[in-house]
Parts: structure tokens; C-alpha cells; sequence
């Protein structure tokens, strides 16, 4: 699947036997190339071995096409982590058979320290990675180039539950994932994970039905944030969902589930608002303020968005979702409320009608605690055209900040407890409207930034070419990096259900334009699983996208370290190559941008090895725990 090679040295810990050799990575070696792309088979190895079949382990996690082949060496005997506390680290098996195994399944029992400790059996999930079949590149007919390499085949993207078969001369692959609890010890943690498959007649007499595969994790001595430093928000239309999906249960645990990855949801369960015969408007917010709490005291949410607008007539109220762009904004309707009149100034009926919601609100923010943590959002793009045919020449990013800015002042007014958004970069026409900034073109985020630290503003950003099917693994990793890289806060995911209901048919999204340019996977980022017990099944892209996040909280975690150092100890030869890693690591992870609306004028290519980010991550954390701190 990649074409370069790119040496590195697997070794662990000195806190390892050194007689033995171990799956593990925890030397880094500078210079990292920025070009080189990492073929399977520099960071797969080959495990175990049983009749006519084998196992390698994938860590780092590259993406294994079904019919690749990868070399019966070098072997191990170990699979070795290295994960912080709090910290969620996947790895991949893959089995390749000469004969068809049936049932095939991965356990893995609980780990234990030689002092007592242990990391038990649940600290684990196993996720079945099915395969999507891609027939022509992501880009095609295109002109923008792609910010990855691209390919076709059958590729490993959903991840679901229960065994799978194998088949001959086709990898079968499980996705294993471990979460470290944040009150963990530190220390090694060491135990087996076994791949199991049902015996046949025809198989040898006292052949083993299971391949026992020895696995070491070591536990940091640090542990997260419990409150991610990233403000990501990922939009979840339920709408988008058929209907055995939309069962309450289901949409709990998938809030539950953003959160654990990353990203905070929208939207959540709309108040209930209804208009009285006396043209009042009742407002039972109860459903949305479990929802958050749940997610602000149980999930730790860096923060949430303020249900407002519909995307459509049957969709519930979202957070994201914006004003429409003048004049579409003066036939806008909110509970019956016509938005804008032709000046672009709010109706006596909306600021009434919206002007209560915002007050009832108010008071629930303040009520929970939560001021500072809402976000209210405005418009989206207001500098772009989005009205085609009649009114197109009164769309302009003018009269776009005038409504802006009325509506901007009716949330002011009302709810100052509420911080206003906007996708868009920082522009003189809204200083002072706006609190958070989500770009849309990267070559503005050095000035964003320095907006930011002047007047306490947020800076976030929308990228929405890095999460195609046929990129390699660490496209989706690299936001982290790329939030690092710019200053920013985090980034926006603008859909992550859409096409979920004809994902098997082909997740292959097509621009509507004469040239018919195909992505995979954009806006889509979950499927459905009708085997699963949880109906819906997440994406190797979103798993990656995790690790992205947890990058940014190893990039956090070591500046943090270093702040706090006492002004003796920050000329050691750990704080200067700590400082000299915060500064150049996440260039060598991405560089340019491949989405056409955000294009950055830097020249240097995006890391297509997820080994790269993987090597800079453990020498982040051997700084880290070589700096005192708390």
C-alpha cells in the first residue's frame, strides 16, 4: 500500500529483559525524514504462528489492504505499549491463512504487575475491522492535489463487533484497543491476548484452536487532563440516522462515546419549545439539561453549543447550524418568527419570540454553572456566496456582518452569559462580535492566534480533506498536529453521519458539479452494524482521530511541564529539548493543507507514516516524566 521505507529501531523499555526481543518502539531517531512513507512492513510483526497461518501485530496502526501480503519476518515475541494514564493506545492483529478458519475471535485477559496491579479484562475492546472497496481514488477529477497518497482496493475502515471468518490469502484484522483507567499505577503490566477459532474435523488431531500472543503494557507515571485542553466539536445529525437507530439508549452511548474520543457532539436533545395559541413560547429545556450535565460532570466536555437553528424542518434544533446568508435570512423563520426584515435588522416578533429562549437559557447556564462553557453560533462563511439565482448580488460579506451584528447584539444583550461563533477568519467587520473564531483559511491562523492572546478569543478550525477511506492511517491522526502547528484550539467535524445509511453500498461522496469530483468517506465517519449491540459502528478514522487528540495532550502536557519548572531548572538539557520539540515536532507531521477552502502557503508535505507521530509521542513522554512535576 505505501512505497517508501523508512528505518527504525523496535526496542523497549531498559526496564525490559534485554535477552528478549519485544514489539515495542520507545527510541527516537533525528532526523525523522518528512517525505518518507512507512510500508506495513516496517511496523508490522509477525507474533505467532500456528497452521498454515500467521499473525503479525500492526503498532503503530497502518491501514492493511485485505490483499496485502506482508513478509513472515522479523518476529517478536511480545507485543509492548507504552500508554499514559487516561490515555486510550490501539493496536492491530492480523491473520493471514493458507486454509479457511471459521469464528475467529480475539479475548484478552487482565494484565498484572508483579507489586498487584492490574489493568483488567475490561480495560480492553476488540473491534472486527470489515472493509470498504474503493474502485477509483479519492481526488479523481479533482484539480486540488491530495494531502495524502491515495489507492484503491479493499480497505480497512469500519470497525465492528463479534469474530469474523478468514478466508485464504486474505487478511482478516482486529483492531485492539486499551484504555488505561486515570488512577492507574504506574508500572509493567504484563498478560496475553489470544486469537481463537473453531476447530474443524479435517484439521491435524491436537492441533491448538487458539494462538496465545504474550502483550506488555508499561503505564506512564503521568496521567491527561480529565478535561481535554481541545475544544473539537463533531456534528451528529440524528436526522441522518434510519429509524432503528434512533433509540435513546443508543444516542446516550454515542454522546458518551464522542466525548471518550475527543469530541464534544452536536447536537444534543432540543429543549421543547412550542408556540401558544396567545403567540407565547413555552420552553422545557429538561431533556437538553440532562444531556449536558451528563456530559459536562460525567464525560468532562471542555464544552458544548447552545441548541439554536434546524438544517431542516424535521431536524432537531442544532448548535452548529447557523443563520442563512442575506437576503435568504429575511424569509428565515424561527418558531414562526421571520428572522430579518430587508435591512438586515431583526423583527419585533424574533427578538421577542428568540429573545425569551435566550432568557430562559441564560438562567439554566447559570443555574448549572456553566457560563463560559456555551457557545452561541452565527453564520457560516458569511464572505462566500451561498444564495444561487435571485438575490446573489445582495449576498455579500457586507450586509452577511450586518445581520451578524444584530444578532450578535440581541445574544449580548439577553445572555451575555454565551460566547458568540462563527466559521470564519478573524475580519475587522466583526471585531468585538465574535469569541470564537473557526477558520477556513489556514494562511490567517498566525494572525488568529495573535487575536486570540490580545483579546481572549478562541481559535478552532474546519479541515475537511484529511479523513478520506484511501488516505493512510495518520490523516486523521494529523489534526492534533495541524491544532498544535497553527495555535489553535481544536477543529470542527462538520458530519460524521452522513451517507451512514448506504455506507456499505459505498461510501463515496460526489461534488454535484460538471466534473463530478469523488471523496471517500467525507462527512461519514460511523456505519451501521446490525450485528452489534450497539446498532452503529465507529471507523478506523475515528479511532485515529483519538490519537490525534491524544498527541495534542502529550504536546500539552510537556509545555505544561515545562511552565512550571522552576526558573533553575529551565536551562537542563531535558526543558531545552523538550522546547526544541514543542517547536519543530509538528511540522514534521503536516505541513500543507489539501482542503481547497483551507490552503496554507506552506510547501513541506504531510507525514503519510503514522510511525512518525508514534516516535515523536514516546520521546514526548519520556521528557515528560523526566521533568518534575505534579
Amino acid at each position: 500500500m505505501f512505497a517508501g521505507m523508512f528505518n527504525f529501531v523496535r526496542r523497549c523499555s531498559n526496564r525490559m529483559m534485554p535477552s528478549t526481543r519485544l514489539f515495542c518502539v520507545s527510541a527516537l531517531l533525528f532526523p525523522l525524514s518528512l517525505t518518507a512513507e512507512s510500508p506495513n512492513a516496517d511496523t508490522a510483526t509477525c507474533v505467532a504462528s500456528g497452521w498454515k497461518h500467521r499473525i503479525w501485530a500492526l503498532y503503530p496502526v497502518e491501514k492493511l489492504k485485505a490483499e496485502e501480503v506482508l513478509p513472515p519476518t522479523p518476529t517478536s515475541e511480545h507485543v509492548c505499549l507504552i500508554v499514559a494514564r487516561g490515555e486510550s493506545e490501539p493496536f492491530v492483529l492480523a491473520l493471514r491463512s493458507d486454509v479457511p478458519l471459521r469464528q475467529v475471535e480475539v479475548t484478552c485477559g487482565a494484565l498484572r504487575t508483579d507489586g498487584g496491579g492490574e489493568l483488567p479484562a475490561d480495560s480492553f475492546s476488540v473491534k472486527r475491522m470489515a472493509y470498504i472497496h474503493v474502485d477509483e481514488p479519492s481526488g479523481t477529477r479533482i484539480k486540488t492535489p491530495m494531502p495524502y497518497a491515495t489507492c484503491t482496493g479493499d480497505i480497512p475502515d469500519p470497525l465492528l463487533e463479534g469474530p469474523g471468518d478468514a478466508r485464504p490469502g486474505r487478511n482478516l484484522q482486529f483492531l485492539v484497543s486499551v484504555t488505561v483507567p486515570r488512577n492507574a499505577k504506574p508500572g509493567r503490566y504484563t498478560g496475553t491476548v489470544a486469537l481463537r477459532f473453531r476447530r474443524e474435523g479435517w484439521m491435524p488431531a491436537g492441533m491448538p484452536d487458539a494462538d496465545s500472543v504474550p502483550l506488555t503494557v508499561h503505564v506512564r507515571s503521568f496521567a491527561f487532563p480529565e478535561i481535554s485542553p481541545l475544544l473539537n466539536t463533531c456534528v451528529a445529525s440524528p436526522q441522518a440516522l434510519p429509524a432503528w437507530l434512533k433509540r435513546p439508549e443508543l444516542l446516550t452511548a454515542l454522546r458518551r462515546d464522542f466525548i471518550a474520543s475527543g469530541q464534544v457532539p452536536d447536537p444534543l436533545p432540543s429543549p421543547e419549545l412550542r408556540r401558544e395559541k396567545d403567540g407565547s413560547l413555552s420552553i422545557d429545556s429538561t431533556g437538553w439539561e440532562r444531556a449536558a450535565a451528563s456530559l459536562f460532570d460525567e464525560g468532562h466536555a471542555s464544552h458544548l453549543f447552545l441548541p439554536v437553528w434546524r438544517s431542516n424542518p424535521d431536524a432537531p434544533l442544532q448548535g452548529v447550524y447557523f443563520l442563512w446568508h442575506y437576503p435568504a435570512v429575511t424569509r428565515q423563520r424561527w418558531f414562526g418568527a421571520v428572522v430579518c426584515d430587508e435591512d438586515g435588522g431583526l423583527t419585533a416578533d424574533f427578538r421577542q419570540t428568540f429573545g425569551f429562549y435566550l432568557q430562559h437559557m441564560r438562567a439554566v447556564i447559570e443555574r448549572r454553572g456553566w457560563r463560559g462553557r456555551i457557545f452561541i453560533t452565527t453564520m457560516d462563511e458569511p464572505y462566500t456566496y451561498h444564495i444561487h439565482g435571485a438575490g446573489r448580488d445582495r449576498d455579500t460579506p457586507e450586509n452577511n456582518y450586518r445581520v451578524i451584528s444584530n444578532f450578535v447584539s440581541l445574544v449580548r444583550a439577553t445572555a451575555p452569559n454565551l460566547r458568540t461563533f462563527v466559521t470564519a477568519d478573524p475580519t475587522p467587520a466583526l471585531n468585538g462580535l465574535i469569541d470564537h473564531w473557526c477558520l477556513r483559511n489556514l494562511q490567517h491562523a498566525a494572525d488568529a492566534r495573535e487575536r486570540a492572546g490580545k483579546y481572549g478569543e478562541t481559535v478552532t478550525f474546519c479541515d475537511n480533506y484529511r479523513s478520506f477511506i484511501d488516505y493512510p492511517a495518520v490523516s486523521t491522526r494529523s489534526l492534533g498536529w495541524l491544532a498544535w502547528k497553527l495555535g489553535a484550539s481544536g477543529w470542527l467535524t462538520y458530519e460524521a453521519f452522513g451517507s451512514l445509511t448506504t455506507a456499505w453500498e459505498g461510501p463515496a461522496f460526489v461534488y454535484p458539479h460538471f466534473n463530478g469530483g469523488t471523496v471517500w468517506g467525507m462527512g461519514q465517519l460511523f456505519y451501521p452494524d446490525t450485528e452489534g449491540l450497539g446498532g452503529i459502528a465507529p471507523s478506523l478514522r475515528w479511532v485515529m482521530m483519538r490519537e490525534g487528540c491524544d498527541d495534542y495532550a502529550y504536546l500539552w502536557t510537556l509545555r505544561e511541564r515545562l511552565n512550571r519548572l522552576p526558573v533553575g531548572q529551565r536551562n537542563g538539557n531535558a526543558a531545552r529539548e523538550a522546547r526544541a520539540l514543542l517547536d519543530t515536532a509538528a511540522g514534521r507531521v503536516v505541513g500543507g493543507s489539501g482542503d481547497a477552502e483551507t490552503t496554507s502557503s506552506a510547501t513541506v508535505p504531510n507525514a503519510q507514516s503514522n510511525l512518525i507521530p508514534h516516535l515523536l509521542r514516546q520521546k514526548m513522554g519520556d521528557l515528560i516524566e523526566q521533568l518534575p512535576g505534579p
